[in-house]
């Protein structure tokens, strides 16, 4: 498998469309993967995608209910529609590198395991640590296999500004999770 790396000036939504067009070209040399993992806030990087990558199985994955408010899920109604629409799979679950310890951070100042590991990701960038963390919650749920790679696309903040080959592992099995390779991401961030 040859992956070039083609790195962002900066971290930007405004690149959502080149990560789409790097993900394509690459998988016209390496059709043999079948699976898209892609991160989604209110939803419109994921109904981009589904519909980028209508010959695969693609599972968009929101942020979960009450990740900003209480009782809301920020991903629209509209979106959420579109994208099952497109065929591709909809997961909202908790974060792999948050939930109970980052509850237990904000309420005792105490830092827990997963999310100091998830601080180490991100100064490869936030989008490489969203592709760690999506891979996992996708196989936690079912939706993508652990014995063979994927693509995870994600961002900072909103849209996408990269991309990985990812061999997914179970959160129970974090240190089997492999970033094979990188295909896009910001130089600054």
């Amino acid at each position: 498998m040859k992956v070039e790396t083609f790195y962002f000036e900066e971290a930007s939504q405004d690149v959502t469309g080149q990560v789409i067009s790097l993900v394509k070209k690459f998988l016209n040399n390496n059709p043999e993967i079948k699976h898209i993992v892609v991160a989604t806030t209110e939803g419109a990087t994921g109904v981009a995608v589904a519909r980028a990558f209508k010959e695969k199985k693609v599972v968009v994955v929101s942020h979960q209910t009450g990740f900003a408010e209480p009782n809301e899920n920020e991903l629209k109604e509209e979106h959420r529609e579109d994208i099952v629409r497109e065929g591709a799979y909809l997961l909202t679950a908790t974060h792999a590198f948050a939930g109970v310890p980052r509850g237990i951070r904000r309420e005792l100042g105490t830092w827990q395991a997963t999310e100091i590991i998830a601080v180490a990701y991100r100064t490869f960038g936030q989008g490489t640590k969203v592709c760690a963390e999506i891979a996992m919650m996708a196989a936690d749920a079912g939706l993508v296999p652990v014995d063979t790679d994927v693509i995870c696309i994600a961002g900072t903040g909103r849209g996408t500004d990269t991309a990985w080959i990812v061999q997914p592992a179970n959160t129970h099995a974090f240190p089997k999770l492999r970033m094979r390779a990188c295909i896009c991401k910001p130089m600054n961030f």
